[in-house]
């Protein structure tokens, strides 16, 4: 489905939701995309190659964020997981922290 999308939509990224994971990482995508998880593996950011070397900022338990860099500007990705009936408060405190530490830059983030 993946690879579908991005032959599609020649997207830079795709924020996941509960990927299907192997050995630590995700099944079913091209080598040459990186890929980082949640400490839980419930949240992903799956970076593909027209993006320019991202960094991992933060990987907490249900939330990973990157920065990556385009057209010379800085930019902060978060992806985020939250089951229906997970306690929100920790997500949000994850969330909280993540976004007084980007210091007002351009950020973009999913919460599911």
């Amino acid at each position: 489905m993946l690879l579908k999308a991005e032959k599609h939509y020649h997207p830079d990224l795709f924020l996941v939701q509960e990927p299907d994971v192997k050995d630590g990482k995700i099944a079913g995508i091209p080598k040459c995309w990186k890929s980082w998880l949640s400490k839980s593996g419930k949240a992903c950011i799956i970076v593909l190659p027209t993006c320019s070397t991202p960094d991992v900022l933060s990987a907490k338990e249900n939330t990973i964020a990157i920065k990556i860099t385009k057209n010379s500007k800085a930019f902060t990705i978060i992806s985020s997981y939250s089951s229906p009936y997970a306690n929100f408060r920790v997500i949000l405190d994850e969330l909280t922290d993540l976004t007084t530490n980007i210091n007002g830059e351009e950020s973009m983030m999913k919460n599911t």
